[in-house]
């Protein structure tokens, strides 16, 4: 499921992994369901996006929520390869109108291909990034 979710992805923001400079990952539980269901995303959501990107370095920021019907949840993003990198600190609202129900789940892949418009909070920049530990 997680990479075909990633490839989908990646296919729907232009075909090129390389063009693609931040991710996340979440889960939205219905009300049937534990937080812990959203964690098993975690390992098979989180490496497909960095196996297919080219062994991104960065971890993959995530969140998880128990929601009724209507719920929302913010994915957090991050630079691919370096977490610190503020420029790209950002989240993507999802949803389904009417889910998730008790006994449903959504798995959910976010990416970018940019950093946020404007960004001027300073700090590590893309050309400043070593790559080394998924920080800096």
């Amino acid at each position: 499921l997680g990479l075909d979710l990633t490839k989908r992805l990646v296919a729907a923001l232009g075909n090129d992994p390389k063009a693609i400079e931040a991710y996340g990952k979440g889960a939205l539980i219905g009300a049937g369901g534990e937080l812990e269901h959203g964690a098993l995303w975690h390992v098979p959501g989180g490496y497909s996006m960095r196996e297919i990107l080219g062994n991104a370095k960065a971890i993959v920021p995530s969140a998880t929520k128990v929601g009724g019907p209507g719920a929302r949840i913010d994915i957090p993003l991050h630079h691919v390869n370096a977490a610190y990198v503020r420029s790209h600190f950002d989240a993507i609202e999802f949803g389904v109108a009417d889910g998730p129900r008790d006994n449903e789940i959504a798995f959910i892949l976010a990416m970018s291909t940019g950093g946020r418009v404007h960004a001027r909070v300073g700090g590590l920049q893309v050309h400043e990034i070593k790559g080394e530990d998924g920080q800096r």
